[in-house]
């Protein structure tokens, strides 16, 4: 027994290792898409459409297995499909081929993930911001209920999602807060409840609405949908020759607070950011270079 083990130790023996058999790509993102679409809970149109071009890019390559993939092979992804695309694009599809082949892992059909210490490309964040005197001109040229809308956005720094699911229950006039927390078939993106002060001007127009009985306990739901506030929105601006979005609303509340003074720790807590790196983005407009 002890020389079988000295045989055994030193390789002697002619057993080899258990060896995992070469797993096909195209079998692997089929079962993969198939999982992602049961199982995931995120949006998955997108991820959806960078498998498919990264199924393509392997096809042409003649890459048929998941051990072929290397970190060179991705290089060659970037500059042959990628090219000219923005960083943050590079990044997600950098960031989804190391989650698909965490995946593999997990599956036992590779040992490892071969694109595991690929750093992506750095994304420069930049934003645009409506200054008071654009806030008023969007104000006073807005009809209703686009107006009230446009208000309290500038006003709480919410997304067009929170707004739309906010509820009479989370507006707490006796402390001037506005709750913003899950429902059912909601929650607010990095899944943070928060608390925003209300202001006077605000609180009139809180006011106002919640003497309408007709909301169903929401507290500003006059469009069927979120995005068909976006498009209002969209509109305004195109009509008005000024160029945004409707999330530049939130990037305006936050900018605002900035240059005021606040400091980017409350600020984080405001717009409910999980990383205080996300909010220090508006760090440079703050008068103490916070």
């Amino acid at each position: 027994m002890n020389d079988i083990e000295l045989k055994l130790f030193k390789g002697e023996l002619g057993i080899l290792e258990k060896k995992i058999p070469d797993a096909s790509i195209p079998d692997f993102f089929r079962r993969y898409v198939e999982y992602m679409i049961n199982d995931s809970p995120v949006d998955k149109h997108s991820d959806l459409s960078r498998i498919w071009i990264l199924r393509k890019f392997f096809a042409r390559k003649r890459i048929r297995y998941l051990n072929d993939i290397t970190p060179g092979l991705l290089d060659e992804f970037r500059v042959e499909m990628l090219a000219g695309k923005k960083p943050k694009t590079i990044k997600n599809y950098i960031g989804l081929l190391k989650t698909v082949l965490n995946k593999a892992v997990e599956w036992e059909l590779i040992d490892f993930n071969p694109v595991a210490k690929v750093k992506p490309p750095k994304v420069v964040k930049t934003f645009n911001f409506f200054n008071q005197d654009e806030i008023k001109k969007l104000i006073d040229e807005a009809e209703e209920p686009l107006k009230t809308g446009i208000f309290i956005l500038v006003s709480t720094g919410m997304r067009r999602g929170e707004l739309f699911h906010l509820r009479r229950r989370d507006v707490d006039l006796e402390n001037n807060k506005i709750r913003v927390r899950a429902y059912d078939g909601f929650s607010p993106k990095g899944k943070r409840p928060r608390s925003i002060p209300i202001s006077t001007n605000l609180r009139k127009v809180i006011e106002k609405l919640l003497k309408d009985k007709a909301l169903d306990g929401h507290v500003f739901r006059p469009f069927v949908s979120e995005h068909r506030l976006y498009k209002r929105f969209s509109a305004l601006l195109k009509r008005l020759g000024m160029k945004g979005t409707l999330h530049d609303l939130r990037h305006s509340f936050a900018s605002n607070l900035a240059m005021s003074g606040t400091p980017v720790p409350v600020i984080k807590d405001l717009l409910g950011h999980a990383d205080i790196s996300i909010t220090m983005i508006y760090s440079h407009l703050s008068p103490n270079l916070y």
